[in-house]
């Protein structure tokens, strides 16, 4: 079926983007009874709504496109349309989460690093854990209702029709980056393996292409820098119909050695999410205010598990304790890295120095663990580190997006504005 005769059921969805949110900002009455994390979680779960419909909306002018050129089986993965999750905090999480576990799962599990451990592995421990784990999270999710796409049809195609679809909607530059050129996306779809000579020979050809000449000299570009190739094709004539020319963005990253990540952007980032870097992000500051709510009551917690005889643990910049990170050392020490079945955390982590007294065998290892959860919820208790917490880190929330209010009620007008417009071309 065409894209556009079934484009009218955006209709719906767009008149409430539209309509949806005429009371924010005081307007129409009513807001006043709401309280400050009301307001503002009605706010994003109107920002999800708009995206999402904006997204399908995207999708089916694509869809319009290639139809028109005479494509009318799409690449399914390529189009996957969403619902908007109705959010009820603006806290998805705290950061006590990770020390501070349910009481009566400490008692049976601990923080289950045990399951992680080659003996748990080997024993089927593990498997039985993770199991019941997975039971009880389907339960409080209420099971997994996602539903792969049906790609009978496009499997139907040949490689080159595949390749000409993928050609008519990102074009030929973003398309030999992903897919490689049309000989390497045949070859790899073909049921006949290359020979080695053949697998040899392409391999070849793809580290030339990396190589760069430049004034008699020979450079290969820094293997920690990507930059995305600008899409062409419907996908280009949609951006560029929406939101006008798509704009180069570079982000870097501190790890070792850095590196930087080009890409294009062409809808405008919600300010929820917009910062040029982790620490200077909304996000960074909810961080910043809630460690200065805590810096106190997190002083007493340390006190409290040191008493307990756990010494050394340091809170982490996330507001958070090491404990998975410390529990792998408990059942790996001495394990390479390279030889561990599982690893947690990084390099720059803090841990504490390992309990002189550990024992060697499994068993104990598992009951010291079980033990240390109970204990750091014995002390979370006694201080009322939970609820401190949740008022903290929520508070730190609505501080953080209050801040930003005003600007996404402009970009969610920005984006009501690519609705319409997007609505007018299905109409068309």
């Amino acid at each position: 079926m065409s894209a556009r005769r079934w484009a009218a059921g955006l209709g719906g969805a767009t008149v409430l983007a539209l309509t949806a949110g005429c009371g924010m900002l005081g307007i129409g009455g009513g807001e006043d009874d709401r309280s400050a994390e009301e307001r503002l979680v009605a706010m994003l779960n109107e920002s999800n709504r708009i995206e999402a419909d904006l997204t399908s909306a995207e999708y089916r002018i694509v869809q319009n496109c290639l139809e028109e050129q005479g494509f009318t089986v799409h690449e399914p993965w390529s189009f996957q349309e969403w619902e908007a999750e109705e959010q009820e905090t603006l806290s998805w999480g705290y950061p006590h989460e990770e020390f501070l576990i349910d009481a009566d799962e400490a008692k049976e599990y601990g923080y289950g690093a045990w399951a992680d451990s080659a003996e748990a592995q080997e024993n089927g421990e593990a498997e039985d854990y993770w199991a019941a784990q997975e039971e009880k999270w389907e339960e409080e999710e209420g099971g997994d209702d996602y539903v792969e796409p049906d790609t009978t049809d496009w499997d139907a195609l040949t490689p080159d029709e595949q390749y000409d679809w993928y050609l008519a909607y990102q074009g030929e530059e973003y398309v030999e980056s992903s897919y490689g050129t049309r000989e390497e996306y045949t070859s790899s779809m073909s049921e006949e393996e290359l020979t080695e000579e053949e697998a040899i020979a392409l391999e070849e050809a793809a580290e030339e292409e990396e190589v760069v000449e430049d004034e008699g000299e020979i450079s290969v570009e820094d293997e920690d820098d990507w930059v995305d190739p600008k899409p062409g094709g419907c996908q280009l004539e949609m951006i560029e119909a929406l939101y006008g020319e798509p704009r180069m963005v570079e982000d870097t990253w501190e790890d070792e050695g850095g590196g930087s990540y080009t890409y294009w952007e062409y809808r405008p980032e919600n300010p929820a999410y917009a910062g040029e870097s982790e620490e200077d992000s909304m996000y960074g500051k909810i961080e910043d205010d809630y460690t200065e709510a805590m810096l106190d009551m997190q002083g007493k917690y340390l006190d409290c598990i040191t008493e307990r005889g756990y010494s050394g643990f340091t809170f982490t910049e996330y507001n958070s304790l090491p404990v998975r990170e410390y529990l792998t050392e408990i059942y790996y020490d001495g394990v390479p890295e390279d030889e561990r079945m599982v690893s947690y955390g990084d390099s720059d982590t803090e841990i504490p120095p390992l309990p002189e007294d550990m024992p060697e065998d499994y068993e104990a290892k598992k009951a010291y663990e079980i033990q240390m959860a109970v204990d750091f919820n014995e002390c979370g208790d006694e201080l009322g580190y939970v609820d401190a917490s949740e008022k903290a880190y929520d508070e730190a929330n609505v501080k953080a997006y209050e801040a930003i209010e005003e600007d996404v009620y402009a970009w969610q007008q920005d984006m009501k504005d690519a609705l319409t417009k997007a609505q007018e071309m299905l109409d068309q």
